[in-house]
Order: structure tokens, then C-alpha cells, then sequence
């Protein structure tokens, strides 16, 4: 074949045939080798398209590998896996449309040796899984019938794939007679009637050639125009061989119209390289195989599996705080303390049913009132304070209100009789917070209240139930594999229906991810029944996954009743906190003393017990001097259980956390004062 052919440009005509199904409508292929070649291809299936690269010239771009071709969908780019010449497909058939101008002028013009010799080189390509059909002229007289009741012949039609036999057949139609009459029109609109009959997804050619202009066709060049409007995957090609300069106007059009190409032959020489040409664009064409890179896959678990909140009993020994804390240049008792409007109320007050240091401690105007009602004999002094400071500064009028508030309070809701009251004022308390911060300004601003009756200061003991979590943190394990590059990322986890957090970004997804469910509280998680996390990864190829732990958290709530109904031990935690320490000190005090013998007493009745010993600090000052001062308290607690002769075992540990794990609020003044302790836990099963 010659070097320098053409190669008929496409323009993408393919798309509207292809099935929505697969979305190729935007499907785009380029060549990386040309830069300036055209290049137009068919859809097969969603892994293979065929395709034409003409360069800038117009010739056929031969040698083509996989490394030249990209294939693109929108933002993805497919992964090449073979490219391969269309004549060594064997799964990929053409359907080819030959109409052969067989007039007697052919003979006349010593032309039927030249043509039928570039058409059998043209069938030569043909291949087993190709479909040709020939046409060509026949008189109606002649291979028709005289009958008007019949239709009228004009062409006869030889379908076949195989090159001799399409070959014998075009040479029959050339002897032993021409035909005389021209009747192009009605051989092209029978060759597009096969067209149409065609199936719809395949490639389909009609190749034209004509030695001279129509004059006996009862078909119309508008009647072409309306057969051929309408078919997909068609290309039209030209030979013009008539008898006169230029090239024909309806046969340029129908060509050119139809994505294809027409060449004037102007002597028998042309047709060989003419139908050389043509056959190059159509058989010489790639087949390439690819694919879209998978979109990222993977899973995420959640551990740990189960979260068990157990029912245990508590038996709480709380410190008394015997200071009520006021607002700045206020002298009323602040609305947080619980007060009883009437003396009747206070009759079915019980400090045993209180729960928690905090609730206890916004009871204790209570529990003072109704142990001063228990105990007639016992005197109470009430001092009041204020933070000498500011406005309050020596304001002994302040400080004398707010201590006949509290006097008041006992006197006419609790019935205590005022000559057991002592009310004493000044300015700031005689041990006071410091003044350099303004938590220690507020901490100042109080009433204190002391009795040197030993139940009158002693601790709130309670007893009752209270939920306990175990592993309260949640850690998330996403493992992702992407083909490419991970662009966005996102975590939801769940809480039942409930959406707790969402983590999210770009790039590389990191392998671990924890949420602590303490903050949402016990009986909120409890409600939540099980936890669950849903993972959204997209790449930078478009594509989006999509995945759900396959097993969530599982929320197991163990109440006391059930494990003693099954006979199971259940556990129960006592904690002692230890009368307050004052500000900045570490020293015991007599009370604390007490509490300290009454653990030691405790434990000799309790072998198997565990106990540990916490020292805190409030969040005044720097961390780590406040870490050193909590682990002198919890030094000191622990250091006097060794006086007594305490055999000290591995089940006993002392710790300072300072301001860290705080028990209490500090960001109230009671809450701090309450951190300055040592709370003592005893933990056992019964």
C-alpha cells in the first residue's frame, strides 16, 4: 500500500448510539504520541473502543502502542491494558455497503479491468466476521420483469464475507452485457435500507462509485437526503468517475454530509490508490482495551466491641464544706443552694437519700439545720466574710448580711433557737484564697460556719446506686485501599440514630481515630443501645466508596438487681473524701484524722479490697506545682496509714492528679474548694 493515504475522520459520530447504561456519552480519547492528530473512535463496550489518529497531514498514524493513548470519563482516567490493529481483531466485525456503477460507459471507457482489480484488493481485507454487501445495476427490462403488477428491479444485492465469491460477483455484473442505464439513486437508497436494518451499535460503511451522472433512477436526491437522516454509525465514501472536471455536487455532499470523504477519479489509474485509501481508514484502525481504576475499597471496625455499664453501690462518705459562697456585693443566698421556703418542708429531709459530693454540698444549709435539730446541744458560729476587695472592700455591712442571711435561714425554715447562733464578721476569711487571681477573690466572698460538736461538721454518708462505664473510649479503624490517590475522606459515627462526630479532610486517611463517650454522660450513652460508624472515601478519580462498620459497639447495661438475682458477685466502691484542705496546704487536720481510721478500720474488714488514693488541687497556679502539692496530700493520707501499722500490699496505690481528671466543677468557687482533697476509694465485690 502507498505510505501517504487518508484516513476518514469520524468526529466522534459514534456517541449517539451508545447505551446510557454505560455513560459513554462523555467518554474522551486521546493520543499522546501527535499532538495535533484527529482522532475519532466507536464505543464497543465499556472496556474497548476502536479508533482512528490521522495526523496533521491526513495520513493514518500506524505503530500506535499502549503508552500513546489516553482515555478519560469526566475527572477519571482509564488504565490502557492493550492496543492492538483492527485487522488482528477477530471479535469485531464490519459492515460494509458496496455500490459499483456497472454501466455499459465502464466497458466503453476501458475501465472495468482497473476497478475490478482495486476492488478485489479492497475485498482481500475482508474477514469471516466482516458483513459486505454488494450492489449493482440491473436494466429493469433486462433483470427485472415486463409485468407492471411486479415491482420495479434496479439493482441486485450479493451479501458475503467471503473475498472471492463478492469478487466473482462483481465481474458477473460486468458481463455478459452492461448495463445501460445508470441508476445510482436507487442502488444507494437500497444500500442504506441495509444500513438501517443494520444493528444500531455497529460500525457501518457505504463506499460509492460512480462512472457517470444518474439519469434513470425513479429515486431522488432529497428522497437520499430523508433515507439517510437519522442513522448512527455511518460513514459515507465517494469515488466520483464521471466524464467532466470537478466532483459531483450531490455525491461531495453525501460524503462529506455523512463524516466521509470523496475522490474524483479522473483516469482508471486513481482507483487502486483511491480504494487503497479508503480501505486503510476503514480496516486500519485500533482496538483499544481498558479499563477505570476500582474505586477504593476497604472496612472499618470499631473496638471495643462491648461497653459494659454496670449498676454498683456506692457508699459515699463526702466532706463537708461548711462555707456558703455569695456574689460579688450580694449578701442573698445564691439560688444554686437549695432552700426549703417553709419549715414544713424540711420534715422529710433525709441526708442519707442524697447522692454525689456536689448534690450534697448544695444541700448543706439542710443537712446542717437538720443535725442541729438532731443534736439540741450543739452551738454553731456563723462568720461572715467578704473578699475586701473591689466594692466589697471593707464592707463589714456585706459581710454582717450575708452571715444574717444564713442566721435567718436556720431560724425561720429549720426552727433553731438564735441563742445557739454566734454571728461574727470581717472582712476577709482567717484563712483566705488568695487575692492575686479573681477565683480567689469570689472564693473570699463567704459565710463559714463551725461548731466544736463532732456531728456537726462530720461527713454526708449515703448510700445508693450509681451506673459505672468501663471502657468509655471508642477507637475507629478505617483500612482503605485505593488505586490512586484519596482525596476527601469522612468518618460519621453513631450513636443509635443519633450523629455524635464527624471526622473529615484530604489526602491519606489516618489509621486510628478515638472518641471517648464519658462527656456525653452515663445514662446518655445508655440510651444510645449501640454505636456505629459510617466511612465516604473519594479519589482523585471520581470515584466514591462507601462502607459501614459490620459491627457496632454494643451497649450492655448490667443493673445490680440482675446480677444478684443470677447470684453473680456485684461491685460495690465506697470513697471517703477527706475533710478540705485549705488553700495551698497538704497538712492533715483532726478531722481528717478521723476519716483516715475509720478507712484503716474499714480495710481490716475488707482483705480483698482495693483501694486507692487521690490527691487533687484546684486549677489556681501552675500545673506542675499544683501536681506536687496534690501528690504531698496523697503522701500525707498515706504516710499516716503507715503509722498505724497498715500492712501496705500491692492492692494499695497513692497518686497526685493536680488539676487534672478534677472531680468537681472548677469553675465555681465550691467546686474548687471540693478539689482540694484526697478522696480514698475502696473498690470490692459481693
Amino acid at each position: 500500500m502507498r505510505k501517504n493515504i487518508f484516513i476518514l475522520c469520524l468526529f466522534l459520530f459514534c456517541f449517539s448510539w451508545v447505551d446510557r447504561s454505560y455513560a459513554f456519552d462523555d467518554l474522551a480519547v486521546q493520543t499522546t504520541r501527535q499532538p495535533g492528530a484527529k482522532l475519532s473512535f466507536q464505543t464497543l463496550n465499556e472496556s474497548k473502543v476502536l479508533v482512528s489518529v490521522l495526523n496533521e497531514e491526513g495520513e493514518a498514524v500506524l505503530g500506535l502502542t499502549k503508552q500513546d493513548f489516553q482515555i478519560k470519563q469526566g475527572p477519571k482516567t482509564a488504565e490502557i491494558l492493550s492496543v492492538e490493529d483492527v485487522t488482528e481483531q477477530r471479535d469485531t466485525g464490519l459492515n460494509i455497503v458496496l455500490v459499483v456503477d456497472n454501466s455499459y460507459s465502464m466497458k466503453q471507457r476501458g475501465a472495468i479491468d482497473p476497478v475490478l482489480a482495486a476492488l478485489n484488493e479492497f475485498l482481500s481485507l475482508i474477514r469471516p466476521i466482516d458483513d459486505v454487501h454488494v450492489i449493482t445495476f440491473v436494466d429493469p427490462r433486462n433483470g427485472g420483469t415486463l409485468d407492471s403488477d411486479q415491482p420495479r428491479v434496479s439493482t441486485r444485492v450479493t451479501r458475503g464475507n467471503d473475498p472471492a465469491l463478492l469478487g466473482m460477483a462483481l465481474r458477473d455484473s460486468y458481463i455478459p452485457d452492461q448495463t445501460a442505464g445508470t441508476y445510482l439513486y436507487d442502488a444507494m437508497r437500497k444500500g442504506l435500507e441495509i444500513v438501517r436494518d443494520m444493528p444500531e451499535k455497529s460500525q457501518k460503511f457505504m463506499i460509492v462509485f460512480s462512472d457517470g451522472e444518474d439519469i434513470n433512477s425513479t429515486v431522488k436526491p432529497g428522497d437520499l437526503d430523508l433515507a439517510v437522516r437519522g442513522l448512527s454509525n455511518f460513514v459515507a465514501f465517494a469515488v466520483d468517475y464521471m466524464d467532466r472536471p470537478g466532483l459531483d455536487p450531490f455525491l461531495q455532499s453525501f460524503a462529506q454530509g455523512n463524516h466521509g470523504l470523496i475522490r474524483k477519479a479522473r483516469s482508471a489509474s486513481d482507483f487502486l490508490p483511491i480504494f487503497q485509501q479508503f480501505s486503510t481508514t476503514i480496516f486500519h484502525r485500533y482496538a483499544v482495551t481498558y479499563r477505570f481504576l476500582n474505586p477504593p475499597k476497604g472496612a472499618v471496625s470499631l473496638a471495643p466491641s462491648t461497653i459494659n455499664i454496670e449498676e454498683v453501690t456506692v457508699v459515699d462518705s463526702s466532706p463537708l464544706l461548711n462555707y456558703i459562697y455569695f456574689e460579688t456585693g450580694k449578701s442573698e443566698i445564691p439560688e444554686r443552694y437549695n432552700l426549703f421556703p417553709w419549715a414544713s418542708d424540711t420534715e422529710d429531709f433525709s441526708e442519707e437519700k442524697l447522692a454525689g459530693t456536689m448534690e450534697k454540698y448544695h444541700q448543706v444549709l439542710n443537712v446542717l439545720g437538720k443535725r442541729l435539730v438532731v443534736n439540741p446541744e450543739a452551738r454553731i458560729n456563723i462568720v461572715g466574710c467578704n473578699s475586701n476587695t473591689g466594692e466589697e472592700k471593707g464592707k463589714m455591712e456585706l459581710s454582717r448580711n450575708r452571715a444574717f442571711a444564713v442566721f435567718s435561714y436556720f431560724k425561720d425554715v429549720w426552727g433553731i433557737d438564735p441563742a445557739r447562733m454566734e454571728v461574727k464578721v470581717q472582712n476577709l476569711p482567717t484563712v483566705a484564697s488568695t487575692a492575686r487571681v479573681p477565683e480567689g477573690v469570689i472564693e473570699n466572698q463567704r459565710v463559714e460556719i463551725y461548731s466544736d460538736h463532732p456531728a456537726i461538721l462530720d461527713t454526708i454518708n449515703s448510700t445508693y446506686m450509681q451506673a459505672e462505664m468501663g471502657a468509655g473510649v471508642i477507637n475507629v479503624a478505617p483500612a482503605i485501599e485505593a488505586e490512586t490517590v484519596i482525596k476527601n475522606w469522612k468518618i460519621t459515627l453513631f450513636g443509635g440514630d443519633k450523629e455524635l462526630t464527624v471526622w473529615e479532610g484530604k489526602g491519606e486517611m489516618p489509621a486510628r481515630f478515638t472518641y471517648d463517650v464519658a462527656p456525653l454522660g452515663i445514662d446518655t450513652v445508655a440510651a444510645l443501645g449501640k454505636i456505629s460508624a459510617d466511612v465516604e472515601v473519594s479519589d482523585n478519580e471520581g470515584n466514591v466508596f462507601r462502607t459501614s462498620a459490620d459491627e457496632p459497639v454494643r451497649i450492655n447495661f448490667i443493673r445490680r438487681e440482675e446480677r444478684l438475682a443470677q447470684k453473680l458477685e456485684s461491685k460495690v466502691i465506697e470513697k471517703y473524701g477527706l475533710i478540705l484542705f485549705e488553700f495551698d496546704r497538704s497538712d492533715l487536720k483532726d478531722r481528717n484524722q478521723v476519716i483516715v481510721n475509720r478507712v484503716i478500720t474499714r480495710m481490716a474488714a475488707l482483705p480483698s479490697a482495693q483501694m486507692n488514693i487521690s490527691g487533687h488541687t484546684d486549677i489556681i497556679g501552675k500545673e506542675e506545682y499544683n501536681i506536687d502539692l496534690s501528690g504531698r496530700r496523697a503522701s500525707a493520707v498515706y504516710g499516716a496509714m503507715l503509722e498505724t501499722g497498715m500492712a501496705v500490699g500491692s492492692q494499695i496505690t497513692h497518686e497526685g492528679l493536680g488539676p487534672n481528671n478534677p472531680p468537681y466543677d472548677n469553675s465555681i468557687p465550691e467546686g474548687r474548694a471540693l478539689n482540694r482533697t484526697v478522696i480514698i476509694t475502696l473498690t470490692y465485690t459481693e
